[in-house]
């Protein structure tokens, strides 16, 4: 049963003289700190991805420029610079994926129509876009797939040289 406190007395210095209260409020309070501090700790200030090298350009079998991929390896992101590809047809989009030696192709994300799109990435994405590899573009459904193979063949492709 609640009781409202309002004007009584007696029960507000039962209130304020009850342990279990300090205890509930000491316990609110420190895991509100402890939230703080770890947003404060773990706060990065965003990439400047303009300072960044171009680690891959997509191209189609023509050899035209679609998108610019940069690599942010300490925030673990990575930004996709649209440099005018072609419409996806209706309900498609285009997909990003990752197919290093050994390891499976990774859904990177889908990419931008125009602009810049930043996309984060796992770690282990992250450490296989700083090494050899290829990058491929298929087309997908307009949600994209986050199955274990994408479902059309590569449009664009661009290899990664490896950053050391």
């Amino acid at each position: 049963m609640i009781r409202h406190l309002g004007n009584d007395p007696a029960l507000v210095d039962q209130l304020w003289g009850s342990a279990w209260f300090w205890r509930r409020a000491a316990a609110v309070l420190a895991t509100v700190a402890l939230t703080l501090l770890v947003a404060a700790l773990i706060a990065r200030e965003p990439p400047d991805f303009a300072q960044r090298p171009v680690i891959a350009v997509l191209q189609n079998t023509g050899r035209h420029p679609a998108w610019a991929i940069r690599l942010a390896r300490s925030a673990h992101q990575i930004a996709i610079d649209s440099l005018d590809p072609p419409r996806p047809p209706s309900g498609k989009a285009y997909q990003l994926w990752l197919a290093a030696p050994g390891a499976a192709p990774q859904p990177l994300g889908l990419l931008p129509a125009s602009g810049r799109k930043i996309i984060a990435e796992t770690p282990a994405n992250i450490r296989l876009l700083a090494a050899t590899g290829e990058l491929r573009v298929t087309l997908e459904p307009a949600t994209g797939t986050l199955a274990g193979a994408a479902s059309g063949p590569a449009v664009f492709d661009a290899s990664l040289n490896g950053l050391r």
